[in-house]
């Protein structure tokens, strides 16, 4: 007699051992739902600039939220059938270590220290938080990247960035 494994992808289960709805699964599939439903109400205040053809760039936002839609019916099916894998218990160390990431940019951008020193503290937390040490090199890594990138953004497209302690030094090397 064949098992459940040599039966293929599509075989049903065996008597009792089917799994219970997955209550994980139907919250991630109400986010992407509001997700969509977001997307779809932000799209409907964007002016309509129709020429000859009868549709726009504005639609394409819609084609967004609609796949977004699709993906959390699929999901609910998905959470309905159990056919989520177990998951592994949540690691809280590396969640703290982000949202301390978070925190410390919010907190610093207040606080005035510009863009280069916020995003340095963003990368190098989020850095450990994802298991990346010492954090002294992440921090110092942060530091030469958001270098980088200010002067990119800042001098290459012209974007004005959050201006602190170091960002007065790098204009004045532009100039």
């Amino acid at each position: 007699m064949a098992t459940h494994e040599d039966k293929g992808a599509g075989a049903s289960r065996p008597d009792g051992s089917s799994r219970a709805t997955d209550i994980g699964g139907l919250g991630i599939a109400l986010g992407l739902f509001v997700f969509a439903a977001l997307i779809a109400w932000d799209a409907s205040s964007y002016p309509e600039r129709r020429s000859y053809a009868q549709i726009g760039p504005e639609i394409f936002p819609y084609i967004v939220g609609a796949g977004i839609a699709i993906f959390g019916v699929l999901t609910i099916v998905m959470a309905r059938r159990g056919d989520f894998p177990e998951r592994e218990a949540l690691n809280f160390a590396p969640v703290l270590w982000l949202l301390a990431a978070l925190g410390g940019m919010t907190a610093l951008l207040y606080a005035g220290s510009g863009f280069i020193i916020a995003s340095s503290v963003l990368f190098g937390l989020a850095a450990r938080g994802f298991g990346r040490k010492p954090v002294w090199l992440t921090f110092l890594v942060g530091l030469l990247l958001n270098c980088m990138l200010y002067v990119l953004f800042r001098q290459g497209l012209g974007l004005s960035l959050p201006g602190g302690l170091i960002e007065p030094y790098i204009n004045v090397l532009f100039r």
